[in-house]
């Protein structure tokens, strides 16, 4: 996961009470951040653009700029140093977006300690400004229909105070946005508008279109010519490339204000001296499209508390609604199941004092019953049971006393578990390390990066937390290959294999889905082969007592003439085990990887008989 870093003394000016060092690492880590240490955060200005770059001791000065693609080495002179002070490392919580800079991680604290008992709240003054949606945003041909926006007004930045509104942007479009898909972020200077409303509507690719951020000559360029030639639009073209119109966010004087998700205009730039802010989120789907602005909203309030809110009337051809809307969620609480899922005995104003300490507004009904206000800008809570889990982090995991078993039962291995562990002797005997990558995966991983069609029948998350965690995976092998990616500067060769439970839709189970057994085998290094790895498929088929039979097959994510279905025969019909072969260069280039790569994958399940 991305790993951020917090300025300590910005987050310690958002206490009553200061902690230390050492404190403030073991509250954070009570509280599920993973802090990795303290760090010397050193500041750079881009004269291109005047984006605030960061860099810590354990790095060098950037040699390009990440907003506008500027080149330091070429030209030095666009690079200033602002200053340095003093930071927390720590990854990025992705169940808890609100907590991803200083406002918003002030705020949890906070509250985590006792200094402040009610749920705090936000003033959202009456919109003074609309944004009209045009109706072809929502067109298969331009298709982002939502928009959500607020103003900002009074704010006091410096360098570090920018530098964390922008990071903020970038980890919201990681976390929530799916990296721009699903949600895109848009800060302006809200002075700089020449107009009171606002139109959403599209973009003719080779119409005359703006001048993006960065260019500074103030030449206009068109829609397609950003996305081949910024470097913002180049990397993000492929979520407009596809598409015959562009989202366009302008004012009624046509001054454009961005072409989302890909970059904004260079004429409403935010600088240090900038008083006001117009913040817009656009995507796809209304409630990440909402979720986002709410966390940006509440973050910024809590990072300037002399900045006001107002709130930006959104005009769709059907309705009319306020952004944003900052009103708590209304969710019955059980405190009876809390106590028996967490195993500590607490009463109903210990149950209150945790839930409070959460963050949460909580009125207790009596019989172990709360009404819980859930704060809106909190993604995480899609079920109660997520308040059992915030009730035992106040608590504090660390305070629940070890407890003898009170029965006792015999177990005995499962069969499936008793193959796992023979292919576990097969591989480990044969000098492979076993891998043990995470069950939620992303279409991306499972099918973009390997050449493969999206899987109908795979098993999606409603309401994802993470761009990297949005299904079930289907297949054992791209979480192999993504091991190897991240294991680049490790010696070579490396083999590698994985037992495990992929899964697929399934109507007819109660739980709508089934489990398949796989097991999935790798290597790379400058000698790898098909030949090594059907040495070892050979062992693998030996060891199960089956003679396998080699099919020649065109597999994109394997070599031409280097890839081949595995099938053996079983009770006298023949069954298709899985494929095997040299993985193709397109496929090594998207997992970065930069030597030759052989692989299987084998279904387990018609063998478990004969085990």
């Amino acid at each position: 996961m991305p790993v951020i870093v917090i300025p300590v003394e910005r987050l310690q000016g958002r206490l009553k009470n200061r902690l230390s060092r050492d404190g403030l690492v073991e509250t954070l880590q009570q509280m599920g951040c993973d802090v990795e240490e303290y760090a010397t955060v050193h500041r750079f200005r881009c004269a291109q653009c005047d984006a605030v770059l960061e860099t810590t001791d354990a790095a060098h000065p950037p040699v390009r700029c990440d907003h506008c693609g500027t080149d330091f080495k070429i030209n030095p002179d666009k690079l200033s140093q602002l200053g340095e002070s003093e930071g927390i490392r720590m990854e990025l919580l992705a169940v808890r977006p609100d907590m991803f800079d200083a406002g918003g991680l002030g705020r949890a604290l906070r509250q985590y300690q006792g200094e402040q008992m009610l749920p705090s709240q936000y003033h959202l003054n009456p919109p003074q400004r609309r944004v009209t949606v045009d109706a072809a945003v929502a067109q298969p041909e331009s298709f982002r229909p939502h928009i959500a926006c607020v103003e900002v007004r009074g704010v006091t930045l410096d360098d570090e105070t920018l530098r964390i509104i922008m990071k903020l942007q970038e980890n919201l479009h990681w976390a929530l946005g799916r990296d721009r898909k699903r949600a895109s972020i848009g800060v302006y200077d809200l002075d700089t508008l020449k107009a009171d409303n606002l139109h959403y509507g599209v973009l003719d690719p080779d119409a005359a279109g703006f001048c993006p951020l960065g260019i500074a000559d103030g030449q206009v360029w068109s829609g397609r010519r950003i996305l081949a030639e910024h470097p913002k639009g180049v990397g993000y073209k492929h979520l407009l490339e596809q598409l015959s119109a562009y989202p366009l966010l302008s004012d009624e004087s046509g001054q454009v204000l961005s072409m989302p998700p890909i970059i904004n205009s260079e004429s409403t730039r935010v600088r240090p001296e900038s008083k006001n802010l117009f913040i817009d989120v656009t995507g796809p789907e209304a409630r990440t499209v909402e979720k986002t602005l709410n966390i940006l909203a509440a973050n910024i309030a809590e990072l300037l508390p002399g900045a006001e809110l107002f709130g930006v009337e959104v005009h769709y051809a059907d309705r009319r609604v306020v952004t944003p809307d900052l009103t708590p969620q209304e969710v019955r609480f059980d405190g009876v199941a809390a106590k028996r899922l967490i195993g500590v005995d607490l009463d109903d104003e210990a149950m209150k004092d945790c839930l409070l300490r959460m963050g949460y507004g909580v009125e207790s009904l009596g019989g172990h019953q709360f009404n819980v206000a859930v704060p809106a800008w909190r993604n995480d809570i899609l079920h109660p049971m997520d308040l059992v889990e915030d009730v035992a982090i106040a608590y504090g995991y660390h305070n629940i006393e070890a407890a003898p078993v009170t029965s006792v039962t015999v177990a005995k291995e499962r069969p499936v578990q008793r193959h796992f562990n023979l292919c576990r002797q097969i591989f480990t005997g044969l000098g492979f390390f076993e891998a043990i990558t995470l069950i939620l995966s992303s279409e991306d991983a499972q099918y973009e990066r390997m050449g493969l069609p999206e899987d109908p029948e795979r098993v999606t998350i409603d309401n994802p937390i993470s761009v990297e965690q949005t299904q079930i995976r289907t297949a054992l092998l791209p979480g192999l290959l993504e091991t190897f990616s991240i294991n680049t500067d490790q010696e070579l060769p490396q083999q590698i294999f994985e037992v495990g439970n992929v899964s697929f839709l399934d109507p007819k189970r109660d739980t709508g889905a089934r489990e398949r057994s796989r097991l999935a085998v790798a290597a790379i290094g400058p000698k790898v082969d098909f030949s090594q790895i059907k040495a070892v498929c050979e062992a693998f088929a030996r060891e199960h007592r089956i003679t396998l039979r080699y099919e020649a097959a065109n597999m994109p994510f394997y070599l031409p003439g280097r890839g081949a279905r595995l099938s053996t025969q079983i009770d006298g019909k023949d069954v298709v085990l899985g494929h095997i072969g040299e993985i193709h260069p397109l496929v090594l280039e998207n997992f970065n990887l930069s030597f030759p790569t052989a692989a299987m994958e084998i279904n387990l399940d018609p063998l478990q008989a004969r085990i």
